[in-house]
């Protein structure tokens, strides 16, 4: 879509919306937040298995490292519990 004809739709849902109610307005909004939402799903969805995989192998040390520390963490703070 050309910046004129974007300019343009933004101009008009503009004049649209602040004609509506507040109660309106938050439907409006609230519908532009689940498109937003359906795009990032799609995006998402559309990425290949190798892709996916790739993801997977960046993050996995990352998620490893987090759940050992948090793990590591958890035995003295019940061991403390236990003592109280």
């Amino acid at each position: 879509m050309t910046t004129k004809k974007q300019e343009k739709i933004q101009t008009q849902l503009f004049q649209i919306l602040v004609q509506l109610s507040q109660e309106q307005q938050k439907q409006v909004l609230d519908f532009a937040v689940s498109l937003r939402q359906q795009t990032l799903t799609q995006q998402w969805d559309n990425i290949s298995d190798e892709e996916a995989a790739e993801l997977k192998a960046e993050f996995e040390a990352e998620d490893l490292a987090f759940a050992e520390t948090a793990l590591s963490n958890y035995l003295p703070m019940l061991q403390l519990d236990d003592d109280d």
